[in-house]
């Protein structure tokens, strides 16, 4: 079996030049934990996950128990808002990916080792074509 045979073919991506507040609004929209990135050319740039706003979301220096109980909501805020202008491609990490010919088994490793969806890429420009998961790959089954 092949990834190509499993893949979703229309997977959720964002732009490397959108505001990162359009990456942050789409995984919020469908509570997702990462999202691809791709250029203008469909070609895939990297990953952007929840775990890069939650760190943007730490304040800067360790706090003492009193000053985390007088923090507001609007303190939280106010460290993400200086970054959602920024371009979601400044944030986009590395992420490895399988290609639509490659054995299923090479996806399910990976997956294995805890990535939660997997970029599938075709050709040397690394054109995204498709999206790997665990669900993905055990949606043929009726429960």
């Amino acid at each position: 079996m092949k990834c190509k045979h499993y893949m979703l073919s229309a997977p959720t991506y964002v732009l490397d030049t959108a505001p990162l507040s359009e990456a942050l609004a789409i995984m919020v929209r469908k509570h997702m934990q990462d999202l691809m990135v791709v250029n203008d050319k469909g070609e895939f740039v990297g990953t952007i996950t929840s775990f890069t706003f939650s760190r943007m979301l730490l304040p800067s220096e360790p706090q003492l128990p009193d000053d985390a109980e007088r923090e507001s909501a609007e303190d939280v805020d106010n460290r993400l808002m200086p970054h959602l202008h920024r371009k979601v491609g400044d944030f986009a990490g590395a992420h490895p990916v399988v290609e639509p010919e490659a054995p299923l088994l090479d996806a399910l490793k990976l997956l294995s080792e805890g990535y939660l969806r997997l970029p599938v890429v075709e050709g040397p420009n690394r054109k995204l074509v498709g999206a790997l998961s665990s669900l993905t790959i055990l949606r043929r089954f009726r429960f």
